[in-house]
């Protein structure tokens, strides 16, 4: 078995020892010896990953912002309040090991939106909530605000 067939076979058969293994080569130097194939599409794959974790995270956040702004109901606003909280906090989180990826919540900010509006469209029908987001559009005031404290 060649060395390709090899990582090739390891990469599939147990991707924690591949790991292992690919992380060694790197300490050690041995480029040569890289899956290079695997390993650029794991790393592209980590990109991927946290792009879609910053997008469910703001679907929820939007999600429940919009419930607690526009739903009455004190029975739940204490459980939507602990829900924007965790999502601010794992979104800035994100953003701090990853500043690059302001850029990207800009990007994605309608697309988003929608996508929670529908959600509580859905559960709400007799609720009208706004076809776009009224308020700040800003990374900042949507990550700290407390909209429903004025």
């Amino acid at each position: 078995m060649t060395q390709v067939q090899q990582q090739v076979s390891l990469y599939d058969g147990d991707f924690a020892l591949w790991l292992e293994d690919v992380a060694a080569k790197l300490r050690s130097r041995d480029f040569d010896r890289l899956d290079i194939d695997h390993l650029v599409e794991e790393i592209e794959s980590l990109g991927r990953s946290d792009k879609r974790e910053l997008k469910s995270r703001l679907v929820t956040l939007f999600a429940h912002l919009l419930k607690r702004l526009y739903i009455d109901s004190t029975y739940d606003n204490r459980g939507w309040e602990i829900t924007i909280r965790e999502q601010r906090k794992e979104l800035l989180l994100l953003l701090e090991q990853s500043p690059s990826l302001s850029g990207y919540f800009a990007e994605v900010f309608d697309g988003v939106y929608a996508i929670a509006l529908a959600e509580v469209q859905e559960d709400y029908a007799k609720v009208t909530f706004p076809d776009r987001w009224p308020l700040s559009q800003s990374v900042d005031d949507l990550l700290s605000n407390a909209y429903w404290a004025d």
